[in-house]
């Protein structure tokens, strides 16, 4: 049986999510809050006036024009997925196979995963170890000298929640000579893009998502900005159709009316920055500023803290590895999801 698989396939742990039963789920960084109903019946309506028999558009054209008009870019400059992380794969695929890829560490795993799965060869710089921050001498010194086919940076960093500087970034960019992915998925919590800086680098590459702010994680819709060259290449990748005609019915109802979008994001930031005030008060824990829906802490309990708020119904995230020990990771509910996590918390590390 094992030569008939890819040896880069069997070696690959894969992605693995642990379902618990719970009543407060926060431990995916889904936004808290549903689409508005309005919008919910706004896009069945939709969905009910179309041909379910016939396939959708190929690429998801409308979207593509939709998220091209927001941008102030050209519809040749956007690509539509089911999630971004499809993108991801098909950006390895496009760009490296047998190369090398170089990221950071602690940071999303897929970025790792894929690049393994293609026969990379992927280079982790380790963020500073006392606030995550870039590493920005040591990793444009590896930078000049594993010349990577891809570098893959979240901004904000997830699962660390801190964001790098334009001006780190941009180092980045005027030394690398393969693509420079920047995931921006939560962007909308930071307010900070380097949507502006896409004429001038035509090896920039940006990962956006509807997942978060938008309040579609169920829905699975990400998209892709860059160079019209560059991104025609990566739709090479994208099987055709692979966005179905709910996605896109929805998709195409919330980014002609995202009104809703602004007053959630703020809603969520004002709950964050309670909640990161709430758990700093709390003794044992190292907790970490965010510009993301989510906060990481630390404990030397940390199994301790998860086994305990799961018997209490509450889900958080153990995102503890080699570079990041005895870690936990929140994601920032409702005012009342954020309560009853705070009083499990206080129970907990009080005992």
């Amino acid at each position: 049986m094992k030569n008939l698989i890819r040896k880069e396939v069997q070696q690959i742990k894969g992605y693995h999510l642990t379902r618990y039963a719970c009543q407060v789920k926060l431990n995916q960084n889904e936004s808290p809050y549903d689409l508005p109903p309005a919008l919910k019946e706004k896009a069945l309506a939709r969905l009910k006036d179309l041909s379910w028999n016939r396939y959708p558009t190929p690429h998801g054209e409308v979207l593509c024009k939709l998220i091209a008009e927001r941008e102030g870019l050209s519809e040749e400059s956007v690509l539509v997925s089911g999630g971004s992380n499809i993108l991801i794969q098909a950006i390895v695929a496009a760009s490296s196979i047998r190369g090398k890829i170089l990221t950071v560490t602690p940071s999303f795993s897929l970025y790792e995963l894929e690049g393994v799965l293609f026969n990379n060869r992927v280079v982790c710089v380790p963020l500073k170890k006392d606030d995550f921050s870039f590493p920005r001498d040591v990793f444009l010194k590896r930078l000049k000298k594993e010349k990577p086919n891809i570098v893959f940076l979240a901004n904000p960093n997830a699962p660390t929640g801190n964001l790098f500087s334009e001006e780190d970034l941009l180092a980045v960019l005027e030394t690398a000579k393969g693509l420079v992915v920047v995931d921006e998925a939560y962007y909308p919590f930071s307010q900070f893009t380097l949507s502006a800086h896409l004429k001038k680098y035509p090896h920039l590459v940006l990962l956006r998502t509807l997942s978060k702010a938008f309040s579609l994680g169920g829905v699975r819709l990400g998209y892709l900005l860059a160079d019209p060259k560059i991104a025609s290449e990566i739709q090479k990748i994208i099987l055709p159709f692979s966005v179905g005609v709910l996605s896109q019915a929805v998709g195409e109802t919330v980014l002609e009316d995202s009104s809703y979008v602004a007053p959630l994001v703020q809603k969520i930031i004002l709950e964050r920055e309670k909640l990161f005030a709430a758990l700093k008060r709390l003794s044992g824990l190292k907790v970490y500023p965010s510009q993301t829906n989510f906060i990481l802490f630390q404990s030397p309990q940390s199994k301790e803290i998860f086994e305990g708020l799961l018997e209490a119904g509450i889900l958080i995230r153990d995102v503890s590895t080699k570079n990041l020990p005895k870690a936990l990771r929140v994601t920032v509910g409702t005012p009342e999801e954020n309560g009853q996590f705070l009083r499990a918390m206080q129970g907990l590390v009080s005992s």
